[in-house]
Order: structure tokens, then C-alpha cells, then sequence
């Protein structure tokens, strides 16, 4: 093959790698890791996952686990399965939640609480602190076959797109 026939395939791979998306960073906070161990076990699984860029996971008071991902790639819900896939080391299974805080939670509690008995099959909701907005998401294991490739399951774009339409925005907690 000739230098010439080549340069298309290069300038491909080169425009791909341009607009490739940029990784995003969630923290999940991980129930279930006991020690240090717990912890390599969760973040093998979680930097084994294609699409995650990085992942570190900490044990603390509370375990968490910082991922970067591409989200034309992945999902929060894959990243969860990621987490609860890996191998247990105490009996129980390691789970992934994310902790937001959603201003005027008050006000728009009826309609966000809607929006999450839609998604009832991947995600459910804990209010911790009403006043505040303070909330949990749970993710529930995927009920179809993973064997699809790109993202699937639940995304905090539903949410975006939620609080959008009610004119209402959220904060995530960062951990590190």
C-alpha cells in the first residue's frame, strides 16, 4: 500500500481522535468495600469498563470511587454495573449511588419525583434532606443483555433535560 492510500485512514483515525468527546468526572460513592482489597477489586473493574479514562477509589469513612468516562461511550448507570460487577470479597456486593444537591428541591419535588417513578426500572431515588435537595440515586442492575455496545441505561442527561424543563439545576458531590 502506498504512502497515498494511506493518508485517508490516518486523517480518519486524526478527525476521530479530534471530536472525540471529553471525559466527564463522577464521583460514586461505593457501599460494601471493607478494605483494601475491596478497593482493588472495585477499581479493576470499574478501569477494565471501555470508555473509563481513569478511576480511583478511596476508602475513607466512606468508600467512593472518581471516574472519568466518556459519555458517548458509557453511562453513570454502566459505570454503577461496573462497581457491582466486580467480585466481592465480604458476601455483600459492592453499590454505586451519586449524591446531588437540586436548588428549589421544595418546589419542584412532585415533578422530580415523577420523572424518577418513570425510571423506576434503572433508577430509584432517596430523598436525605428535603429542605436542602439533598438527594441518592440508586441504580438497579440492567435488565437487558449487556452485550450492546455505546451507552445504555440510565444517564444524568435524563436528569439534565428534567431540571432544564422545570428551570432548576443540580450540583454533584465531589469527593478528592
Amino acid at each position: 500500500m502506498t504512502t497515498l492510500m494511506k493518508l485517508p485512514a490516518a486523517l480518519f483515525l486524526l478527525t476521530a481522535a479530534l471530536h472525540a468527546a471529553e471525559p466527564v468526572t463522577r464521583t460514586f460513592y461505593v457501599s460494601g468495600v471493607e478494605c483494601g482489597s475491596c478497593v482493588y477489586m472495585v477499581q479493576q473493574s470499574v478501569t477494565e469498563t471501555k470508555g473509563v479514562s481513569d478511576a480511583t477509589v478511596i476508602q475513607l469513612i466512606d468508600a467512593y470511587a472518581n471516574v472519568a468516562f466518556d459519555p458517548t461511550a458509557l453511562t453513570e448507570h454502566q459505570v454503577a454495573a461496573a462497581v457491582s460487577g466486580a467480585t466481592p470479597l465480604h458476601g455483600k456486593p459492592y453499590l454505586a449511588t451519586l449524591k446531588l444537591t437540586v436548588t428549589d428541591f421544595p418546589k419542584h419535588a412532585a415533578k422530580i419525583q415523577a420523572a424518577f417513578a418513570a425510571w423506576k426500572d434503572e433508577v430509584w431515588l432517596d430523598v436525605l434532606d428535603r429542605a436542602q435537595g439533598a438527594l441518592e440515586i440508586h441504580f438497579h442492575d440492567f435488565k437487558t443483555a449487556p452485550a450492546k455496545p455505546g451507552p445504555r441505561g440510565w444517564s444524568l442527561s435524563r436528569l439534565d433535560a428534567t431540571l432544564k424543563a422545570l428551570g432548576a439545576s443540580y450540583t454533584l458531590a465531589k469527593e478528592g
